[in-house]
């Protein structure tokens, strides 16, 4: 009995979690200025005080919502070789909800947020990533992945843009696919040819 977590603990776990998605929803939809903190802790079925207590500020809650919308170590715990494929299907997949792309678009209007949003992403994804990648221009290729990335999730799940029709989809997957599959395979000799080419 000794070693079972405290009841209060995994109240106040379940209760930041809950805090933590429901920022995201806010956040995404409403962006950063017009999202308060009485807004969230009332969505949430808690007190902004409580809020407060766990995140310090409104700021402190973006950055942990930011962070925690931002699974890339799931993304890059997968097979190196389909890994291009399985980050489209997850991109793609109605059931999971990718939030980051629209928090980070509706946070550029405020400065503060634009500066947490751009060194949360830096530090949860770009530099995981290219870690990941390794390389001399491994940071290049984590910057267009992401950029890739981004405007699929933007134009086919969070605009989107005239309903791309079964066929169409399957096309703009498969050209997503390739691009990103190219970035993970390139190799030193590929990236010093780019260079001198350029």
């Amino acid at each position: 009995m000794a070693d079972k977590e405290p009841v209060s603990r995994r109240n106040a776990d379940a209760t930041k979690a809950r805090i933590l998605e429901v920022a995201q929803i806010a956040f995404s939809e409403l962006g950063y200025s017009h999202t308060g903190i009485r807004e969230i802790a009332a969505r949430a079925g808690t007190s902004s005080t409580l809020v407060l207590r766990y995140f310090g500020s409104k700021a402190g809650l973006f950055e942990a919502a930011l962070s925690a919308s931002l699974p890339v170590g799931t993304a890059i715990a997968r097979s190196r070789e389909t890994f291009a494929t399985d980050l489209a299907n997850a991109l793609l997949d109605p059931a999971n909800p990718i939030r980051p792309p629209i928090m980070l678009a509706l946070a550029s209007g405020d400065p503060e947020a634009a500066a947490i949003a751009a060194r949360v992403f830096e530090e949860k994804s770009i530099a995981d990533l290219a870690g990941w990648l390794g390389g001399d221009h491994a940071r290049e290729r984590a910057i267009e992945i992401a950029m890739i990335a981004t405007g699929l999730v933007f134009y086919l799940r969070q605009l989107p843009i005239a309903a791309a029709n079964e066929n169409e989809q399957r096309r703009i997957e498969s050209w997503f696919a390739r691009i990103v599959q190219d970035l993970v395979d390139a190799d030193e000799s590929t990236e010093r040819n780019d260079d001198a080419a350029g």
